[in-house]
């Protein structure tokens, strides 16, 4: 049994990850703001030690590490501090895990471990920090997400509650995306793997699929006719700003996809989810409900 601290544990990537190491029989030390809200109380049922702190508070963090062997950890990015604030946060894991020598699990997002700036912040902000992690003695892993799979279930962006999936790219244009049980996946297996995984950077993602094949996905999921819309970008630029609208650009102009086949082949430990595998996951009638 291995003990981890593991950040961001009521969000979507950290619940999954422990999650899974709770069904792996591993000691989990959840690090959580509000120890009191019904998620962290949730983990504290099924015995999982709450840790209260932000990624703000060295000194709670510090705490929290104390005598784990391994640290799932990721920084918050679109905080009130903008890009600088992620870095810090990114540093202070690091640090933290190099302190107390535990195996860092660090979630990045793809492309990050290029030396180019992107121009979009919440990716440069992870390629400052990854520069940070390389350079300190820590044994780390390090995961590069692609776009979630779970950015569906926003259906103020996506729609499906109108009974559409709309996105801003073309209708024919592949895009690869990633669920968090896929991460959960590889970074519980990077955990329980530290010999072949240590010093690792893998980019992470679970299926690449047209915005036409994700809606055909959809409806046999759903049970019903889910035609796909193609949303303007301007109208992305209005709604959500012009960092996520260059986010949808570059996926728009890319030609570079991560060989799905080839990860899932290197690490078949994993059960590895496509996206219809996914969607069969989810609860529609809940979700759609809103």
């Amino acid at each position: 049994m291995t003990k981890v601290l593991v950040i961001g544990a009521t969000g979507n990537q950290g619940g999954a990850v422990s999650d899974l190491l709770l069904d792996h029989g591993h000691e989990v030390v959840a690090y959580v703001r509000a120890p009191e809200s019904p998620a962290a109380q949730a983990l504290a049922a099924r015995g999982v030690q709450l840790a209260p702190g932000n990624l703000a508070d060295s000194e709670a963090l510090g705490r929290a590490a104390t005598g784990v062997d391994a640290v799932f950890g990721l920084s918050v990015p679109f905080g009130d501090g903008g890009k600088e604030e992620e870095i810090a946060q990114g540093r202070l894991i690091v640090d933290t895990a190099t302190r107390v020598g535990a195996h860092l699990v660090y979630s990045s997002v793809r492309g990050a471990d290029r030396l180019e700036d992107s121009d979009i912040d919440h990716a440069d902000s992870k390629q400052v920090v990854e520069t940070y992690l390389r350079g300190q003695d820590v044994r780390a892993t390090v995961l590069g997400p692609v776009y979630f799979i779970e950015n569906v279930l926003n259906l103020n962006f996506s729609r499906l509650g109108d009974g559409v999936l709309s996105n801003p790219l073309s209708p024919g244009k592949k895009l690869d995306q990633v669920t968090v049980l896929d991460i959960a996946g590889l970074a519980v297996y990077a955990i329980e793997h530290p010999d072949e995984l240590v010093g690792k950077r893998i980019d992470v993602a679970s299926d690449s699929v047209t915005g036409e094949e994700a809606a055909r996905i959809l409806s046999a999921a759903i049970g019903r006719e889910i035609p796909y819309r193609q949303m303007p970008l301007a109208q992305v630029r209005q709604w959500a700003g012009d960092e996520i609208a260059d986010m949808f650009q570059r996926f728009e102009d890319n030609t570079d996809f991560v060989d799905v086949v080839a990860l899932r082949a290197q690490y078949p430990g994993v059960t590895w989810h496509s996206y219809a595998d996914w969607a069969k996951t989810v609860d529609w009638d809940r979700v759609l409900k809103g």
